[in-house]
């Protein structure tokens, strides 16, 4: 039987207060700037893809406070980092924007506490499906947008873009959530 707490947070999943809008804000700028940094290390035989560490923000943001600080976090994020670089690739916002809103919905399962490990697996588990769908949706509309074949869409965009992200995302996203419950410890909130 769900505890009382349990049922008031999952009824609030879909809730937006003051707290989430700042924490998008907060996320979206950090991931706007940090992906601008990191935008220049290109992958080799890539078609104009990044090393990006950077996608932790966004996973980190959306696994903490719900699907959607997610979403703008990771789209909005996407936009700062590109506008910054002098571009704009909507296809590639929605994919990130995508990215944030499904690694979210871990918040669900976890209530946003990842004080265990089978939580912080929950949080991994929905970052990949966020980040495959979401770089699935960018590369394949390249399909329609550069007129680019499906196998160049899979090989030269999708496949190295998702590496990169899933290495990055899931190896410092248990970082983070770890430091963040030794934070969260600390100051007695937890």
């Amino acid at each position: 039987m769900a505890s009382i707490e349990q049922t008031e947070s999952r009824s609030n999943f879909w809730s937006i207060g003051v707290r989430h809008v700042v924490y998008a804000a907060l996320g979206a700028a950090l991931y706007g700037g940090l992906s601008y940094l990191s935008n220049f290390i290109q992958l080799p035989s890539a078609g104009n893809v990044s090393l990006r560490p950077a996608i932790v923000i966004p996973l980190l943001f959306a696994v903490l406070y719900g699907p959607w600080v997610g979403l703008f976090a990771g789209g909005v994020g996407n936009i700062l980092g590109d506008w910054l670089g002098g571009g704009f690739y909507w296809n590639w916002d929605v994919g990130n924007a995508l990215i944030g809103f499904i690694a979210g919905v871990a918040i669900f399962y976890t209530l946003g506490r990842y004080n265990t490990t089978r939580r912080i697996v929950i949080a991994e588990l929905f970052s990949a499906i966020g980040i495959i769908v979401g770089l699935a949706f960018a590369s394949y509309t390249e399909i329609w947008l550069s007129k680019i074949s499906f196998t160049t869409a899979t090989l030269g965009y999708l496949t190295p873009a998702a590496l990169s992200d899933l290495v990055n995302g899931l190896i410092l996203l248990p970082i983070l959530l770890v430091a963040y419950n030794a934070a969260v410890r600390r100051t007695g909130r937890g």
